[in-house]
């Protein structure tokens, strides 16, 4: 046993008798299903008012559920078009998977006949969630069973309900893909934790197909799984690391291609995206494939030989995809309209770096993954066995990796706080053993209680105290949240029941709204919308953009351009606010003040939320 480790690894209890007397009844699944069950109920209880209401924090959400009342309305299941956005241009091809659109299309379908098409809603997007983070909470246990320290198992549930960035994804209404790719890459894990066999590469592989078929933003953790696989049948050239390597790519050719084919249908595999899966990711991964076939045929006996000949997999992956289209090189939001990034791009705060976000946010951000980065790390130097050794190297690598790309793109960070879990709750462990063994009550009691802070949640917020005492700013800032949080449920978008209800005895017709408006008027009313917060409509997201903040004499020309018979914007959402701070004389300034060009008339709405909504008049003779 390593020197630095041993005064806290060794008060463990040794692998053969370290399980928890808890009885033969209550295995880990069991566990990690009461407990998560336990969590979602209260869960339930404490968003009832929220579940009622069906209102959604995110507009995501809102269109995700657009996209299944068009399904179970009879749109095909491989059109994928959002028809009543952007009705000037035909539409917008949605990037979005039907994987994630199936079970809850499914639930309604079966639900419907029961109780309305309404309720069925209601009770899918409140259950559905909840339930695929107990699919979530199985995985955890059942992929990290494999390390020596049995207990992991057992107390894991515990550190992943104390994961907030994990569990936020898997609440009631929270029906986007986001949940998915967190259970997704779990599953790729559990399978590199395995022994090295064709069967656990071929798992992986599938896994990691599906993972892209749902977002390509996965493409990294899915990369970073390949090169571990790669980097063990390099180093040691060992026959079943070779399996799994090929068993790996190979899975994540095939299935990428059947998925992409099954959810798409041929065009699917034909057309040409950058961001999802579609014809260039297919053909860099075939590439994969067959250099790497082809490699492990020769089966190289000089490891340097074995590095460079899987480089070239490598480099002919990457060849293929930027050949067949060239523009992926630049990535998916590279030909976005510079006052769309200004406005609405920069301002996702899920897709830019860490350094943007808020240091209170980046606090909860970063301490989980240091913590299991320092318990991975200790474990892997405490381990008494090769197996158990290569199994914490592999978590430390990917958690490293995906807790790198969660300071450059904060989406991931919920997927490196999953790979954080086993670390935080092996530092855990060992954190509550040393206390027990202190004789003193009151050292014992602070001892224990320290141990506690190794849980993501109470650890980032015990940080967030301390730093709160020494950096006024961070103090404000949370406050500021509070603020926040208390200005009511409509202040984003100022569809209460009343301004629903005043929308939907106007006939059908074309808003322009401001960008995050679009998509909840998309899911509470039955008009078309210019543009939502969806890249793929980058121009008439550019035009909506410059109506209300760029120059005015050019707005109705937009408008009139977009076909739009209506404009709506809520006094209180964050983008309008923007767009009237843009130019003192633009459009959202005006209607602000209540001081409307000519071509526009107000039309007195029922609301007490605060939206405002505008005829736009016929053009003058």
């Amino acid at each position: 046993m390593n020197e630095a480790t041993a005064p806290l690894a060794g008060v463990a209890a040794p692998p053969s008798s370290n399980g928890i007397a808890l009885g033969p009844w209550f295995t880990p699944t069991r566990i990690a299903l009461i407990i998560w069950t336990a969590m979602s109920l209260i869960a339930l209880v404490a968003n009832w008012q929220a579940i009622a209401a069906l209102s959604l924090s995110d507009t995501d959400d809102a269109m995700r559920m657009a996209q299944v009342r068009d399904l179970l309305a009879g749109q095909g299941w491989w059109d994928l078009t959002q028809h009543r956005v952007n009705p000037a241009g035909g539409g917008v091809l949605m990037h979005w998977s039907r994987i994630v659109d199936a079970p809850l299309a499914a639930g309604i379908w079966l639900l419907k006949p029961l109780f309305g098409q309404a309720v069925a809603e209601q009770i899918i997007m409140a259950v559905w969630p909840p339930m695929l983070g107990a699919a979530l909470s199985v995985a955890c246990v059942r992929g990290y069973s494999g390390l020596s320290d049995r207990r992991i198992s057992y107390v894991l549930p515990l550190f992943l309900i104390l994961s907030g960035y994990i569990v936020i994804q898997f609440r009631p209404l929270r029906v986007d893909h986001h949940g998915w790719q967190i259970f997704l890459a779990m599953l790729v894990m559990g399978q590199a934790l395995r022994p090295a066999t064709w069967r656990a590469g071929l798992l992986g592989g599938f896994f990691a197909a599906a993972l892209l078929a749902i977002s390509i933003e996965g493409l990294p953790i899915v990369a970073l799984f390949a090169g571990l696989a790669a980097l063990r049948w390099a180093l040691h050239g060992r026959a079943d690391d070779r399996d799994r390597l090929c068993g790996y790519i190979g899975a994540l050719a095939g299935g990428a291609i059947l998925l992409q084919f099954l959810t798409r249908g041929p065009t699917g595999l034909t057309g040409s995206w950058c961001d999802s899966l579609s014809a260039p990711y297919l053909a860099g991964f075939v590439a994969a494939a067959a250099v790497t076939f082809a490699v492990a045929r020769a089966n190289p006996a000089a490891m340097w030989l074995r590095f460079v000949l899987l480089g070239v997999a490598g480099f002919a992956a990457a060849g293929a995809l930027v050949g067949t289209e060239p523009q992926c090189a630049n990535g998916p939001f590279a030909s976005l309209d510079p006052i769309v990034v200004k406005y609405w791009y920069q301002n996702v705060l899920e897709g830019q770096p860490l350094w943007a976000s808020k240091l209170h946010d980046a606090i909860h951000v970063i301490v989980p993954s240091l913590v299991g980065l320092a318990g991975s790390l200790l474990a892997w130097r405490g381990s008494e066995t090769d197996a158990d050794r290569k199994n914490w190297a592999t978590i430390m690598i990917a958690l490293l990796g995906a807790a790198t790309l969660s300071l450059l793109v904060l989406r991931s960070v919920s997927t490196a706080h999953v790979f954080a879990l086993p670390g935080c709750a092996w530092l855990g462990l060992r954190a509550w053993t040393w206390a027990r063994t202190i004789s003193s009550t009151l050292p014992r009691i602070f001892a224990s209680a320290a141990a506690a802070l190794t849980l993501p949640l109470l650890g980032s917020m015990a940080v967030t105290v301390v730093l709160n005492m020494v950096v006024p700013s961070l103090k404000a800032e949370e406050e500021e949240s509070v603020r926040q949080a208390a200005a009511g449920p409509y202040r984003s978008d100022c569809l209460d029941p009343a301004a629903i209800a005043a929308l939907a005895h106007i006939p059908t017709t074309t808003i322009l709204t401001p960008i995050d408006l679009g998509a909840p008027v998309i899911f509470w009313t039955h008009h078309r919308l210019v543009a939502t917060p969806h890249h793929r409509n980058k121009e008439a997201m550019a035009d909506s953009i410059r109506v209300f903040a760029d120059d005015p004499a050019k707005a109705e020309a937009l408008v009139r351009k977009q076909q739009a018979s209506l404009i709506v914007f809520c006094r209180t959402a964050n983008d309008f606010s923007f767009y009237r701070r843009a130019r003192k004389d633009g459009l959202a300034a005006q209607l602000y003040a209540a001081k409307p060009p000519e071509w526009l008339e107000a039309v007195p709405i029922s609301t007490k939320a605060g939206l405002s909504v505008w005829r736009v008049l016929p053009p003058a003779p």
